[in-house]
């Protein structure tokens, strides 16, 4: 009984690891050694460590999230602990969340909100490799293989610009890390040092996270005195776009409450924030969480 066993989970190791072996390792392996200079060696092992996970591909094939509706959405991430944490998080971090403001634009609840919603203040990073979440969807996911192969490359520079081990950063399904869950292109381009610490370290500390956020926010369109929604109702339209325009082009957004649909219309901190996540449910409860900071 105790061969059979022993066989079995060599059968099952086998299948399930060792990108090494893969069809598109050897591309790879040469782009990052002659383009970007990296060790045969060290390329190598990395592949050879890292394991195919059927579970991201199911995750990211069928998102939960795109099948709620509305209220299933906000009640999860507009709820009493995410608000009282987020309060809490602004007191801890008031002086840094300030100077984010100041400088970017961004006010400090927008961003407490983008970090309450994407990780509970950076308190639930991820929990996946990031090396197999990339490797699994940029090889063995061809719906978007070209997008995750890209991140990938890049995940191997932010890992030798930052010095971090590569085995060992986790994150989510999709390759997103740390507080603001960035994927590796993002993090190369928007994160910043806001400690002074001499490197953008988005895991550890909250200081990087709260400017980084920011950062991105301000360089994808973000206006300091712009308003992020309007009620399209009553005749909200006409006070900010012209009369003669279709109103159906204003209104990114209709749902259902409480038996009433409801619609807005998105502005351009709006845009801003589906630069972010493109959906315009977490748009709009970012814009919820904020208004609940406030209060």
């Amino acid at each position: 009984m105790k061969k059979i066993i022993l066989i079995t989970l060599i059968i099952t190791s086998s299948l399930q690891g060792n990108y090494l072996e893969h069809p598109k390792s050897k591309a790879l392996i040469d782009e990052l050694v002659i383009e970007h200079g990296f060790e045969k060696s060290f390329v190598e092992d990395v592949l050879s460590s890292a394991m195919k996970q059927q579970k991201i591909i199911d995750s990211i094939s069928k998102p939960a999230e795109f099948t709620w509706t509305w209220d299933r959405y906000k009640n999860l991430f507009i709820e009493e602990k995410r608000i009282a944490n987020g309060k809490l998080f602004i007191k801890q971090n008031l002086k840094t969340l300030e100077r984010a403001e100041r400088e970017f634009g961004v006010p400090k609840e927008v961003i407490t909100s983008i970090l309450g919603v994407e990780t509970r203040y950076g308190k639930i990073q991820g929990n996946y490799r990031v090396i197999d979440s990339l490797l699994t969807l940029g090889f063995d996911y061809p719906r978007r293989a070209k997008f995750f192969r890209k991140e990938l490359v890049d995940f191997f520079l932010l890992t030798r610009e930052n010095q971090l081990n590569i085995n060992q950063i986790k994150g989510s399904y999709a390759g997103a890390m740390g507080y603001g869950q960035f994927i590796s292109s993002s993090y190369r381009a928007y994160a910043i040092d806001y400690d002074g610490d001499g490197y953008a370290d988005l895991f550890n500390s909250v200081d990087d996270a709260i400017g980084s956020v920011a950062n991105y926010l301000y360089i994808h369109g973000w206006k300091k005195e712009g308003e992020i929604i309007y009620d399209a109702y009553p005749n909200n339209v006409r006070k900010v776009f012209k009369p003669n325009k279709a109103l159906s082009k204003f209104i990114p957004l209709s749902f259902n409450e409480d038996g009433k649909e409801i619609y807005f219309i998105g502005d351009d901190n709006f845009v801003a924030i589906t630069k972010y996540n493109i959906s315009h449910f977490y748009a709009m409860a970012i814009y919820y969480l904020s208004e609940e900071l406030t209060k």
